[in-house]
């Protein structure tokens, strides 16, 4: 295991509490988390010698910092049905509008932008109803395109920068608007 690995082992570990990281180590061995459940609540919190309250809230607490600190809900991510949400489903997702296109290009082109740095006209076309746009901008398209890491949008401060996710989507999104003559009509 390089340094690097183990230094982030180490980060995820010291996120739980001493408490939590027995609490979640007995839990597991007593068979807590198999189904069919072999071991209760009541049972965990007997083996630890702590109230069936406390052991709840530390499975729970514990649990939650596990999952935020790791990649096992990211790509494929989970989604609520249960199913898996694939990045590259997810990246033609972002790219199916032409306005979250369009978005994409803008803040590619410079990092961060301020939202008052393009106009909704920017992203609109002759046929297109502004006020419409805007609403639809604010929101589904931007929204969405933050929900997917792609951008980062403060709606108080106007500003949108590139997502943590941006690299994963920049070379498909340079690639259609490199080829953009290539395209069906109506693409960027």
């Amino acid at each position: 295991m390089d340094r690097n690995t183990n230094s982030q082992l180490n980060e995820r570990f010291d996120a739980l509490t001493v408490e939590e990281r027995e609490t979640l180590r007995v839990a597991l061995q007593a068979g807590y988390f198999d189904v069919p459940r072999t071991a209760t609540l009541v049972d965990i919190a007997d083996e630890l010698d702590r109230s069936d309250v406390e052991v709840s809230q530390q499975i729970r607490r514990g649990m939650g910092t596990v999952l935020r600190s790791t990649d096992v809900l990211s790509d494929p991510a989970v989604t609520a049905d249960g199913g898996t949400d694939r990045s590259l489903d997810r990246m033609f997702d972002a790219l199916s509008h032409p306005y979250r296109r369009r978005i994409l290009l803008l803040v590619s082109e410079h990092n961060p932008r301020d939202e008052d740095e393009f106009s909704v006209e920017d992203l609109a076309t002759e046929d297109d109803d502004l006020e419409l746009l805007t609403t639809e901008l604010y929101h589904a398209h931007l929204p969405k395109l933050a929900e997917a890491g792609y951008i980062e949008w403060d709606e108080d401060m106007r500003t949108i920068r590139r997502g943590p996710n941006f690299d994963e989507i920049a070379p498909l999104l340079h690639l259609m608007h490199d080829h953009q003559e290539e395209l069906p009509e109506g693409w960027p």
